[in-house]
Formats: structure tokens, C-alpha cells, sequence
């Protein structure tokens, strides 16, 4: 049996201090970095309180919001006899890669793969080394606590993520003939970030792996090698269309209404299905002069900071037409935006085009008979408990 031994006489008596202090390094950072985390968050939601009143959807694509991350770091195992070693003989060289996905602008999963090699030490008397190669990979669940706790941006220059994840691990290649080892895996870290560019990130990774679930052919329990801490840095690739879109449902209210504008719809037909079908003849009354037609408002409405209009709003629009056609009128479109459209610059004024644009292109009314007007949001024609109708153009006889 080949392998390096270390005799120790004086030597827990000359190093008690240092090792105790070593051994507990890696405990103290993830403390202290999760203490970070927290405080950043707090501040964050205390901030941003407010603009998570209300939930809000985000568009979703299975080609968007894919990353790519290559880290390098140390790994060090602290079970059993390892902690007596000199921690300068247990750190080994880990490099990483993984491949994710941002699902939401919050979380994400990621499939990563590491290898390295282990160094544990057994025998407390004459601490000798165990070496061997190691290959895994793990999935994990990732949650972006900035943008959770605070409004998201995809320009948020800071992310601190957790994670956690389970996988597997095969470990090979043992310095005392041992047979390969197969084990599963669970893992949990932190991973901070910082924003270098639109596509880049670089990042910080913490990282505590328990590969002790053993599977096949184990090593004996006197190595310790089943708990590892690790440390690595590296840099982040956004692969694809970055960043969500905001989706913000028709509200409650709003469908309500437009029920209720159905149903006298519904309840108008019954009451003229009453009438007989044949009228009785009548003397031609005279030609009624066009001034006397008019055109009560109609209500066109839009998503939330959207200019298109939709499929279910062209039966208003085509209303709007046959008016002009039928009695020569003239019509006044005006267009609305919510308060909470207000960063969407000129969305009013795109709006009434929009409208204007069908009216012209698809229902021939020309355009000398149309008035295009917007309003700022200031200026909305429906009060608070009704700010999804304020998302709208009205069009009315001039």
C-alpha cells in the first residue's frame, strides 16, 4: 500500500491554534456572505416595497434567457482526520462548467459539471493521504434574491443567488488500489455576481457538497472524503434574447364591465327580436340633415403598454366606420394612457394612430373626416377604481 505519511509529535501541539482557525474558514465565509446577502435584500425590499403591490407576468420562451458559466476554484474536504492535516495539503484545483436557464426574472435551473481531484487523510496518529480523482454533475435551483426582493431590471449591476441541487459523482483513479466509487450527490451555495456588460457577468461561488449517498463500490468510511467546501470564480455568458417583458392581465374590473356591456348587448336583441317582422307602409319622412347624427363614445381598450389593437376591439372600430359611411360624419379619436404607462413615451398618441390607421386602410373612411387627439396621463377619463379603462382610445362624432 503506497501512500505519504506524515508523523505527528508536537505537531497538534505547535498547529491547535491554526488548524482550529483553518478548519472553521470556510464556515465563517458563507456566514458572513450570507449575512451580506440578507442585508442587501432588506435594503432592496424596503426600497422597492411599493412596486411589488401589484403581480406581474412576464413573457416566457424556451429560446430566451440561457447562460453559460466557466469558474475555476479550490476544494477542500473537512471530515474526520482531514481537519489535523496542514490545509495547504488538502486544497485541490476544481474547475467547473455549467449550463442554465432563467425561467422567470428570478429563478433559474442549471445542469453543472465539475472535476478535480480529492485529498483526504485517515489514521490520526500517522495522518496518512488518500488521493483520487473525482467527476460529477448536479442540477440545481437557483433564486436571484435582488430581483425578487426589489422591482426587477435586467441592468441590476448586483445578484447574490442561492442555490441548491442534487446530482452525482464518480470517483476513480484512487492512490490505494481501491475500486471506482459511485455516489450521489446533494449540494448547496451562494453565488454572487457582478454585472460586467450586457452578456457578461463575474462571479463568486461558494459551494458545500455531501457525496456520501453511496451507490457502488464505496470507499472505507476511515478516508472522510464524503464533505467538501469549495471556493471558485469565473465569468457568466447570457446566451439568446436577454431579459422579460413585462404581461400584465386584464383586470378583474375590467372583464366585469365588459360582461356587463354584453349582456345589455344580449338583453337589446331580445327586445328587438319582439318586434313584427313586417311594418306597415308609411309616408316618407323628410331627409334628416347630417348635423343631427351623432356618435356616442366608444371605447377601444389595450394591454398594458401595448399600441396594437386587438382582435376583439375591431367590432367598435368597424362600428366607428359605418357611422362615417352612413351619415357623412366626422369623427375625434383620442387616445389614453394609465399612470403606470407613463414610461412608455408617446404610447397615447400611437394608440389613436393605430386606431386611425384601421379606420383609414381596412374601413375606407378617409382620412379628412378623422381629428386624431391624445392625452397625457394626467388626463385620464376614468377615475382610480377604473385605471384599466384609461388604457384606451375613444372615438366620438366631431
Amino acid at each position: 500500500m503506497s501512500g505519504k505519511c506524515i508523523f505527528v509529535g508536537d505537531y497538534k501541539t505547535k498547529h491547535n491554534i491554526y488548524e482550529n482557525s483553518i478548519t472553521g474558514f470556510f464556515m465563517k465565509l458563507q456566514l458572513t456572505v450570507l449575512a451580506l446577502a440578507g442585508a442587501m435584500a432588506l435594503s432592496a425590499n424596503a426600497q422597492q416595497s411599493a412596486a411589488r403591490t401589484t403581480q406581474v407576468s412576464y413573457e416566457k420562451s424556451t429560446s430566451h434567457n440561457w447562460f453559460i458559466t466557466f469558474q475555476g476554484g479550490a476544494s477542500v474536504l473537512t471530515k474526520g482526520d482531514n481537519a489535523k492535516a496542514k490545509f495547504g495539503d488538502r486544497l485541490t484545483f476544481t474547475p467547473s462548467l455549467a449550463v442554465g436557464k432563467w425561467h422567470s426574472p428570478y429563478y433559474a435551473t442549471r445542469l453543472k459539471a465539475e472535476f478535480g481531484e480529492a485529498k483526504s487523510f485517515y489514521n490520526s496518529t500517522s495522518l496518512l493521504k488518500h488521493e483520487n480523482y473525482f467527476v460529477g454533475a448536479h442540477y440545481d435551483f437557483m433564486l436571484d434574491l435582488v430581483s425578487f426582493f426589489s422591482h426587477y431590471g435586467k441592468k441590476n449591476l448586483i445578484s447574490v443567488v442561492p442555490f441548491v441541487g442534487v446530482g452525482y459523482e464518480y470517483k476513480f483513479d484512487s492512490s490505494l488500489g481501491y475500486k471506482n466509487a459511485h455516489a450521489a450527490t446533494a449540494n448547496a451555495g451562494l453565488q454572487l455576481g457582478i454585472r460586467l456588460g450586457e452578456r457578461v457577468d463575474f462571479v463568486l461561488e461558494g459551494q458545500s457538497t455531501w457525496n456520501g449517498l453511496q451507490i457502488r463500490n464505496s470507499f472505507p468510511r476511515e478516508y472522510s472524503d464524503r464533505h467538501r467546501l469549495s471556493a471558485s470564480a469565473g465569468l457568466n455568458f447570457r446566451l439568446g434574447k436577454v431579459g422579460f417583458a413585462p404581461v400584465t392581465p386584464l383586470d378583474e374590473s375590467l372583464v366585469a364591465n365588459l360582461n356587463s356591456q354584453i349582456n345589455a348587448l344580449r338583453a337589446e336583441n331580445a327586445e328587438l327580436a319582439k318586434r313584427p317582422v313586417d311594418c306597415p307602409e308609411v309616408v316618407a319622412a323628410p331627409a334628416v340633415a347630417t348635423a343631427s347624427h351623432f356618435l356616442a363614445d366608444k371605447s377601444i381598450l389595450f394591454a398594458h403598454g401595448k399600441s396594437a389593437v386587438s382582435k376583439d376591439q375591431l367590432i367598435t372600430v368597424f362600428d366607428a366606420s359605418e357611422f362615417v359611411k352612413k351619415h357623412g360624419g366626422e369623427l375625434v379619436i383620442t387616445g389614453y394612457t394609465q399612470k403606470s404607462e407613463s414610461r412608455f413615451a408617446g404610447l397615447a398618441e400611437k394608440r389613436a394612430q393605430a386606431v386611425a390607421r384601421i379606420l383609414t386602410e381596412e374601413y375606407g373612411v378617409p382620412s379628412e373626416k378623422i381629428t386624431i387627439e391624445y392625452k397625457d396621463a394626467s388626463e385620464a377619463i376614468f377615475d382610480a377604481k377604473n385605471t384599466a379603462w384609461n388604457r384606451s382610445v375613444v372615438i366620438r362624432s366631431k
